[in-house]
This record gives structure tokens, sequence and C-alpha cells, in this order.
């Protein structure tokens, strides 16, 4: 059987293109070809384009945002007896952008004359069971995979260790569409599992891990305007959103502009307070740890934003305007 590894990328450090190339001399040693794809924006170094039987660049990386998709982390602070701070950071989806590039592969490596498709990602472990499967003539085989951040969790079935034949690799391709993404709430995970049920896919009782946890260090709850204290900003439009508990209601969340400062390293900022600029038009507050900040205009209408704290202007609008859609309300049980 003639075999090749379809390896998705997105390596835009280092660390992260020293995993790829390690992950495809692994692959190759042991006698499989290997294509790669990845944006064309990143540019790989040349020795890992070498290494490739074949290496695609796409001038796509197609992310999800408001308001098709968004995927949200959210925190929540009690700061009285019925009423939580509650903020929610909004972050482009990438589970199409990886769904895609699977499908971009398969498209391509159809095109050539292989039995065997790996579809794997750049981070995978190859561990003596993944190794013995790249190996061997199983095929139409999925793998669970552990949550990086929470070992104990188990994901029933991942993109990053798949085994297809070729009927089914052309079945699997023309599942991949944004439709078919788009009809859940899920993530590109969700996909597989939905191949599984609809062609009766085998799961391995093996979970494959993943190198690198794109998430890592990451803290979604501070936009850094200063090492004295953490700073969340909200940016949305007038949305409805469901609080409580007992009973659920609903309320429209208005886009009005709104901060929480949080986390102070000492009392510098709630002593002698901060100035907000917005739109030229300032406003000086002296806030309360995880107590909302409420500016009279709308989220959508800045098109300046700086702060004024401790004698230092720190503009942040070009910060501001990157920012996708980020909510901050009271919540209550």
């Amino acid at each position: 059987m003639k075999k090749i590894a379809l390896i998705s990328t997105f390596c835009d450090t280092a660390e992260k293109q020293e995993v790829l190339l390690n992950t495809i001399t692994k692959v190759k040693e042991l006698g499989i070809d290997v294509m790669a794809l990845g944006p064309n924006f990143i540019q790989l170094p040349h020795e890992i384009v070498k290494k490739c039987d074949y290496f695609f660049y796409t001038k796509d990386n197609p992310l999800l945002g408001f308001p098709e998709r968004r995927y949200t982390h959210w925190y929540e602070m009690p700061i009285s007896e019925d009423r939580i701070t509650t903020i929610q950071r909004g972050l482009y989806d990438y589970g199409w952008a990886a769904l895609y590039q699977t499908k971009k592969l398969s498209q391509i490596a159809l095109s050539f004359d292989y039995d065997v498709f790996y579809h794997l990602i750049y981070d995978l472990e190859i561990d003596e069971t993944v190794k013995n499967e790249l190996l061997g003539a199983e095929v139409n085989l999925l793998h669970p995979r552990r949550d990086p951040h929470h070992p104990d969790t188990l994901w029933e079935t991942t993109l990053h260790f798949m085994v297809f034949d070729r009927n089914m690799m052309q079945l699997i391709e023309k599942e991949i569409t944004l439709d078919n993404y788009q009809m859940t709430n899920g993530v590109a995970e969700g996909e597989v599992y939905k191949w599984r049920n609809k062609f009766g896919l085998k799961t391995s009782e093996h979970p494959v891990k993943d190198l690198i946890f794109y998430w890592e260090g990451k803290d979604f709850f501070n936009y850094e305007v200063h090492d004295d204290f953490k700073t969340f900003l909200s940016k949305n439009v007038d949305n409805e959103i469901w609080l409580g508990s007992n009973p659920i209601y609903e309320v429209i969340l208005p886009s009005t502009f709104r901060i929480v400062f949080h986390s102070s390293k000492n009392d510098k900022l709630k002593e002698n307070g901060i100035c907000v600029i917005i739109n030229g038009v300032p406003y000086l507050r002296q806030p309360k740890e995880w107590v909302i900040e409420e500016f009279p205009i709308s989220s959508q209408d800045i098109k300046e934003l700086q702060f004024v704290y401790d004698g230092n202007v720190i503009d942040f609008t070009k910060q501001y305007q990157d920012i996708m859609f980020n909510q901050i309300y009271y919540n209550h049980r």
C-alpha cells in the first residue's frame, strides 16, 4: 500500500517550527511520504519545505468572527451576596480553518496515487502506539484525545490523527463544508464525531496527545494597559443575554462601553484614579476591584482610546480596534 501523511500546519513560532520538523522527520523515517500545507503569511524555513515530498502554501486562513461565530472565554467574580461581575472575551473561531486545511489536503492528495492517508496535526506526539499504527495496515480509524489543559478530560474524537483509505477519504472530503460546520454550535472535533457516526468509523482505545497547547500561558482577561493592574474592556452590540438561574430571564445588554479593573498590585489606582480619554473626552475614575465602570458612549463608536495613569499617557486605540467582541455585565444567582 502506498501511504502518505497529510500534515496541517500553523507554525508561527520557532518552537512550533521545530516540532513540525521533528514530526516530518519521524514520519519520513517510517517510509511514509509527507504532504504539508500552511498559510502563505507564515513562510517556513527551507529545511522544513525541502523535507516534505509535497508542500503547499495557501492564501487562505478562514477564521470565523462575530457575527458568524466566536470562541468565548468567560470569568465570574462575586462582589456581593447577589451580584456577580461577569466578563466574556470573544476570540476568532479557528475550527473552520483547521477543517479547511483538512479538506484542501484531502483534495490535493486524492489527485495522487496513494492508498492510505494519515491526517495529522503538526504537533501530534508520535508515541509507540501511533508509530505502530503508521506502520500497520488498519484504516478508517479515529482517535480520542486528552485535553491538554485538563488531562483528566478525554475528547472522543479529534483532527490530530485520523487514518482513511481512498474511498473513505473521498466521502469525508465531501462532508467538510462551511454550511455543515455552522449548522451546530460545536467545534472542529465535533465534525469528526459526526463522521464517525455517519460512516461507522472505528475509534482507537489509545488517546493521542498534542505537544503544544495553543492557549498556554494566555491571560484572557487582561489587556495589559499597565503592570499595576489588570484591565478588561467591553466591545459589543446591543444583544440578548441570559441572567440568573432561578428563574432564568433574558435582558438586552446595551453596547455601552464598560471597563473592569482588577488584580491591582497596590492602592495607587484606587487612591489616585485613572483618566480614560474616549474620542478626546476625558473621564476621571477611581475604580474599585471588579466593579464595572460605565461610560456614556457605545463601544461601537470609539475611534480613539487613551489612559492617563501615574503621569503616563497610554494610547490603546490600536489594541481596542483589534478586539472582536467582549461583554461585561452583572449576573446573579
